[in-house]
């Protein structure tokens, strides 16, 4: 019972030894020293392995020729034990260590074969979309076919990707800048619907509106709507903080954009007017302006980088709150 107890240790000790080898050696080259330990290591296992499967059949001979009824023990504790281990989780890994073994055992160096679950589930969806969709074999790469280089995919990846990179200037921008020059508003709406299509810094970007640039006032001035502001809203502490956090983190955003940045030379004010939308008695929309707010770009630049209290925004700028009622017509 004992040899038989720990003959169990060894083969369970010598297998998780040879899993932990095998799920953890990379690709790399192996020193003869490495080698001929786990090579050991598998014999042991190996004899270990069929030690276990012919002792039970000497302890059924043993009981039923010579009558020993000692081996009944043993030959239980093996039935048992083996039940035991394979319902481990460690088990599970025998296909992949028997794999290794046949290169371990003839002590040849340790390559494990792994394969990554999910690529092989994209290479197979892959495969069957060409089969439904195409008559032709699916293309594979011929052996005298160079490989690409990472340089060169990445290289490939920027031609693909170059109409969608973000432009950076407005298309018209020489001629908004001379009407600048001449000291005539201008107005970059349309550019900039174009260029946040698909770049946005910011959530609030698609939501500005009516961006007029005066070099007279040096302002920079939009419209801004506020999705969510309704007046009922507006009454609420926790969500007035949380939009003017925004709106200074909105502030902050446009005063580094460099696409803004072609036009700073005829600004240095950002002055925007905040809308809601709610609905009348009649169910009809209409927005209406409940703030206003004027700030130097300098006050933001000074402050680039550090966080300040949504509270305290009127201490840096001209802010204009009616408590969530609509602005008098003055100050719009």
């Amino acid at each position: 019972m004992g040899f038989v107890f720990i003959l169990l240790i060894v083969i369970v000790v010598s297998f998780l030894i040879l899993r932990n080898i095998c799920l953890n050696t990379a690709e790399k080259q192996t020193t003869r020293l490495e080698l001929y330990l786990v090579g050991m290591i598998t014999w042991v296992f190996l004899l270990g392995v069929a030690a276990w499967c012919f002792m039970p059949l000497y302890l059924i001979y043993a009981l039923l020729a010579m009558g020993s009824f000692g081996a009944l023990s043993p030959l239980m504790f093996i039935v048992v034990a083996t039940g035991l281990v394979f319902r481990f989780n460690e088990t599970l890994d025998s296909a992949i260590v028997l794999h290794f073994l046949r290169a371990s055992a003839l002590f040849h160096p340790m390559r494990p074969h792994t394969m990554h679950v999910q690529e092989e589930l994209e290479k197979k969806k892959i495969r069957d979309i060409h089969r439904e969709t195409s008559d032709k074999p699916f293309p594979t790469a011929g052996k005298r076919k160079r490989l690409l280089t990472e340089k060169e995919i990445q290289q490939y990846r920027r031609e693909i990707t170059a109409a969608k990179e973000r432009p950076t200037r407005s298309r018209r921008l020489d001629e908004e800048i001379a009407l600048l020059k001449s000291g005539s508003t201008v107005n970059i709406s349309d550019p900039w619907k174009v260029y946040t299509f698909d770049h946005k810094f910011h959530d609030l970007y698609p939501e500005m509106s009516e961006l007029h640039i005066n070099p007279g006032t040096r302002i920079l001035r939009w419209r801004l709507n506020l999705p969510g502001a309704s007046e009922n809203a507006l009454q609420d502490p926790i969500y007035v903080y949380q939009f003017k956090q925004d709106l200074y983190h909105l502030l902050q955003v446009l005063n580094t954009d460099s696409w803004l940045g072609w036009y700073s030379e005829f600004f240095d004010r950002f002055v925007a007017v905040c809308y809601g939308i709610e609905s009348d008695s009649f169910g009809q929309v209409q927005m209406y302006a409940f703030l206003k707010i004027d700030i130097a770009r300098l006050q933001l630049s000074q402050r680039e980088g550090r966080f300040i209290n949504a509270a305290d925004l009127h201490k840096i700028s001209e802010l204009t709150f009616n408590n969530g009622k609509p602005l008098p017509g003055e100050f719009l």
